[in-house]
């Protein structure tokens, strides 16, 4: 039934509940998880273009760092769960509106589900317009699993 997952990792804490959701899912399903990180444009639009052409290094590290953040915390995962390693993992990192990218590698990709946090890093976002929790449910070809910041599995 599902054999592609999606996983969106900002490298929150939150991001990382999702992860052993995503990883048991995808050893019951014999599914592929593909995770990705948004580098998210708006902080990009205000940057002047000699800042930008710095900062792309810092972004570029950046998204390293979450998805070996996330690597790290699959295989880990991989030992405590006794799952097995050949479930195949793959990272993509994309610039844009995090919920737009999100939908639009579901549809690009085929991916047959979503598993994220409810929040992010930005725990401030879900009182304005609308979390990018959110706007991936209402628009997401796919269904979406959302794990809530403070659950922790028995």
């Amino acid at each position: 039934m599902y054999n592609k997952i999606l996983l969106p990792s900002d490298g929150s804490k939150n991001s990382d509940h999702a992860i052993k959701h995503a990883l048991q899912i995808a050893s019951d399903e014999g599914a592929e998880i593909t995770v990705l990180h948004v580098v998210d444009s708006k902080h990009l639009s205000s940057l002047s273009d000699e800042a930008l052409d710095k900062d792309d290094l810092i972004f570029d590290e950046h998204s390293d760092e979450v998805l070996d953040h996330v690597l790290g915390v699959i295989d880990e995962l991989r030992d405590e769960l006794g799952i097995a390693s050949d479930i195949k993992v793959s990272t993509l990192t994309v610039e844009g509106n995090p919920a737009d990218v999100i939908v639009r590698v579901c549809e690009k990709k085929s991916m047959d589900m979503v598993i994220m946090a409810n929040s992010g890093k930005h725990k401030l976002d879900r009182f304005l317009l609308g979390s990018v929790t959110e706007k991936t449910i209402r628009e997401a070809p796919v269904p979406v699993l959302v794990i809530p910041a403070n659950y922790s599995p028995n």
